[in-house]
């Protein structure tokens, strides 16, 4: 019976109590052989369903960055480039080479890229009124004032040369639409549209209404103390029945946006009319 109850296996753990159980090693080993063989072939399935897709996306990736860097690399280039074609442009104006510039303004209207392209509209549009054609230089304000692309203060000031040039050209209700949506508190060039309505309406006659709106650019804390004063002065003329000429126009065209690459010479902003 002894020799029996040697014989007996002893159950893990009650042998030596608080000693965890050996494992053994070559077991172990088996086990992590058996564990990496099927995570191999695992992965060869994987990799032979969806390896195709794998490699497609990576080159889409790679391709997609590679893309990004070369195009903002070529903006930046065109940039630099228009700014120098407006540069010469702009000087061949200023040096009474009005053909040379007209070209210039006119090739970089259509490729000088938004901002270039935006003020070569403007300088063309000087030019138009420097060769006595009024008429064009009113079609070239009208589409840069309708056009979407283009920032709204930059349309606004479209708009408002529209009018100053076709003051004797087109109906007066039809250029005080136009004006309508400058006079607004909120707009730049809310003083200068209130102007040209109260100057349209006392040359149709209402001279009530050219005073009233001359008198909120008088009442207008913001509007510039030039612009108080002479809307001051043109009330008084308006009600003695005098309806003076339209202000000038500014001689120059704006300058570039803040988001655009300036050129050296570029021309400086308007004064209000």
């Amino acid at each position: 019976m002894s020799k029996v109850k040697d014989a007996v296996p002893v159950p893990a753990g009650a042998a030596g109590k608080g000693k965890p159980e050996e494992l053994d090693p070559e077991f172990m080993g088996l086990m992590s052989e058996i564990e990496s063989d099927l995570r191999t072939d695992e992965f060869r399935k994987i990799w032979k369903r969806y390896g195709n897709l794998f490699i497609t996306f990576a080159v889409l990736l790679v391709g997609g960055v590679t893309g990004t860097v070369m195009y903002r690399d070529y903006e930046a280039k065109q940039r630099e480039a228009a700014a120098r074609r407006y540069e010469l442009a702009v000087t061949a104006q200023l040096d009474g080479k009005t053909d040379e510039a007209f070209s210039a303004f006119t090739a970089l209207a259509k490729d000088g890229g938004k901002a270039y392209g935006m003020l070569a509209r403007f300088n063309l549009a000087s030019l138009q009124v420097q060769k006595n054609d009024l008429d064009g230089a009113i079609a070239t304000y009208k589409a840069l004032a309708s056009d979407q692309t283009v920032d709204p203060a930059y349309r606004d000031l479209a708009t408002l040369m529209r009018v100053l040039r076709g003051l004797d050209r087109e109906d007066p209700k039809v250029l005080e639409a136009a004006l309508t949506p400058l006079t607004g508190p909120n707009n730049a060039f809310n003083p200068s549209a209130l102007e040209l309505t109260a100057l349209l309406a006392a040359r149709q006659g209402d001279t009530a209404r050219a005073v009233k709106t001359l008198a909120q650019i008088s009442a207008d804390p913001a509007a510039p103390a030039s612009m108080r004063a002479r809307a001051e002065d043109l009330s008084k003329l308006y009600q003695a029945g005098v309806v003076p000429p339209p202000p000038l126009p500014p001689a120059t065209v704006p300058a570039p946006p803040p988001s655009a690459a300036a050129p050296s010479a570029a021309p400086p902003a308007p004064s209000k009319p």
